[in-house]
């Protein structure tokens, strides 16, 4: 199995790897079937993106009986939000992906005291959230303003867009001329480097001739300068083994953990976990839970000050809890969920993360509610708001634990 360890030594290694056999453009199959991926030429509505991604001709960060009920519920014209509460009034953010709104949620979880419309600032479909030591929201767009790119956005406590990291052509890559991205999440390290999941990219290099490719990785920047060029870690082009990046955070020690999507040796599609240790310096993947460990890839989340990783199942809609270190092929030592479903059976938590003193966790739920559980009993019960609409896909509460 060719899926045990993937060395990437540096950026000219990995370009060189995700260029290796490529004649014209590699396109990716995606949600287990022969359907190729490939990114939007222009604006896409709820409605659009939802069919596409339900279609398979786009990587979809739910599974497909939740694409069904989304595209079932979404209605035709964007409701108008215009919340403009305090930031201390805020507990929890939460966000709305269809139509592009990150909700501000009072202490209660049952009211929404604030608003931020997403997509005026050039955000389009936020799914993940994470709320940094310093209370500012970090949002993980699917796509930009012009539907060209994924985006992260930094906003601060009061709903004010103070960042935004835009991938681009990277770090030392003189010869490309044209990237293209779509992710869901972000993750942030303790010396401020921010890193982008990308779930597809697309990259063109002409040297003379121009090749394109598309493949899965990350792109990050360093010390939280948006403004710097970012630097590429590819995680192989083809699915090879890695089809899509799903969710991601970053441990203690600065490693990222993440989610993915791929096939193993009997060439069966699934779900499961990877590492990259020292990403900034000598990225090295390794494959730690197998493919086919999770039914559905979602969200991941550190804790216990970087000791505890918490990774989403959406399909088992439970959380398994590994100590770390973690090795390949190692065991949670707690499994948390399954959580709450209403009287006909939906339920699909996609992601989230834990409260400052770590007692409850929070979790955006594509069935439009925001799953919540006291981490001691281990019960769940879901919390729904109008302005919810047809779903959310990540929450956050403010203060965290981070």
């Amino acid at each position: 199995m060719r899926a045990s360890l993937l060395a990437i030594g540096g950026l000219s290694t990995a370009l060189a790897a995700l260029l290796v056999g490529c004649s014209g453009s590699v396109q990716l199959p995606r949600t287990g079937s022969n359907a190729v991926a490939d990114l939007p030429k222009g604006p896409l509505t709820p409605r659009q993106l939802l069919r596409l991604e339900l279609e398979g001709k786009l990587p979809a960060p739910i599974p497909r009986k939740t694409l069904r009920y989304q595209l079932k519920h979404v209605a035709n014209a964007r409701p108008h939000l215009s919340l403009r509460g305090a930031a201390a009034s805020v507990a929890l953010w939460a966000s709305d992906t269809n139509y592009s709104y990150l909700l501000g949620q009072d202490r209660r979880v049952r009211k929404t005291v604030m608003s931020i419309d997403a997509a005026a600032n050039g955000c389009n479909y936020p799914i993940a959230l994470k709320v940094d030591h310093a209370q500012n929201l970090w949002a993980g767009c699917e796509f930009n303003g012009a539907f060209t790119e994924s985006v992260v956005q930094e906003y601060a406590g009061n709903g004010t867009l103070k960042a935004q990291y835009v991938p681009g052509c990277p770090n030392a890559v003189s010869d490309c001329t044209s990237f293209s991205s779509l992710g869901y999440d972000s993750a942030l390290d303790a010396g401020g480097d921010v890193f982008a999941a990308l779930n597809l990219y697309s990259i063109q290099i002409c040297n003379p001739s121009c090749l394109s490719s598309e493949s899965a990785g990350f792109e990050w920047w360093p010390g939280g300068n948006p403004s710097a060029t970012p630097t590429l870690i590819s995680l192989g082009a083809n699915c090879a083994p890695v089809c899509g990046v799903g969710y991601v955070d970053a441990d203690g020690s600065g490693n990222l953990w993440f989610t993915f999507s791929g096939y193993n040796s009997s060439n069966t599609y699934g779900f499961g976990l990877g590492e990259i240790t020292n990403p900034t310096t000598n990225p090295t993947f390794t494959i730690v839970e197998p493919i086919g460990t999770y039914q559905f890839f979602g969200g991941v989340y550190v804790s216990n000050g970087g000791k505890t990783l918490n990774v989403i199942d959406q399909g088992t809609r439970t959380i398994s809890q590994y100590h770390l270190p973690l090795s390949p092929s190692g065991m949670p030592f707690n499994v948390l969920g399954p959580t709450y479903t209403n009287a006909f059976g939906l339920g699909d938590p996609v992601s989230g993360g834990f409260n400052q003193r770590e007692k409850k966790m929070a979790i955006g739920d594509a069935s439009a509610w925001l799953d919540i559980g006291n981490l001691a009993s281990n019960h769940w019960h879901g919390v729904g708001n109008p302005n919810f609409y047809s779903g959310l896909s990540g929450a956050a509460y403010t203060p965290s634990d981070k």
